[in-house]
């Protein structure tokens, strides 16, 4: 069952290769979308709305909830940027990731989804029987992700599905960034664990 954990880690590591790379003059651009001007605040959402749309996609299971949730992501974040501050530490990605977590907790308190189907997305090898093992696999990390809590699922979506720091993580869960390192160890090995029970 420890293939089962190398999976989700190949898993991971393909999808951290979809990441953005940095924005160019982000400071500046979040500043003149500060102020109000849509052109500035156009760039950031093309920009982040792939990201914040797989993290909606990833912890919603309907494709319509997601899209719902993610819009309302940046029409929150348009409404209430004039006093979001990049001191401390702020980015404008972990400001958005925040946002979305808060409307997805929202969510979930009326209705208790989750999903990783958006990740499933995998090439197919020619081999049938390895495709079965791979769907197999797929299966079972799905479902030890979803016995965890959804503070601690989001945590390894953030950390591993989106490729986050470790301080943009904690930013965003709300905890400190020494704490999160030590939740995230401790989630790993749960995990570990759980798939040599399984």
């Amino acid at each position: 069952m420890l293939h089962i954990l190398l999976f989700f880690v190949l898993l991971v590591g393909k999808f951290a290769t979809i990441c953005l790379p940095k924005m160019e003059n982000e400071a500046t651009i979040i500043e003149k979308a500060k102020q109000g001007d849509k052109e500035a605040f156009g760039v950031l959402y093309k920009h982040y709305f792939p990201r914040i749309y797989r993290y909606c996609k990833a912890n919603i299971y309907r494709d319509d909830l997601a899209a719902d949730i993610c819009q309302e992501t940046f029409l929150k974040a348009w409404k209430s940027f004039p006093t979001f501050s990049l001191k401390n530490g702020g980015t404008g990605q972990a400001y958005l990731f925040r946002i979305a977590r808060n409307l997805i907790i929202d969510l979930s308190r009326k209705k208790k989804e989750f999903s990783l189907a958006f990740y499933e997305d995998i090439e197919v090898e020619d081999d049938l029987a390895q495709s079965v093992d791979r769907a197999d696999e797929i299966e079972k990390v799905k479902h030890m992700l979803a016995r965890l809590s959804e503070k601690d699922r989001q945590i390894l979506i953030l950390r591993y599905f989106e490729d986050l720091s470790h301080k943009e993580t904690a930013k965003i869960i709300g905890i400190r960034e020494g704490a999160l390192r030590v939740r995230t160890t401790r989630l790993l090995k749960k995990l570990k664990e759980m798939a040599q029970n399984d």
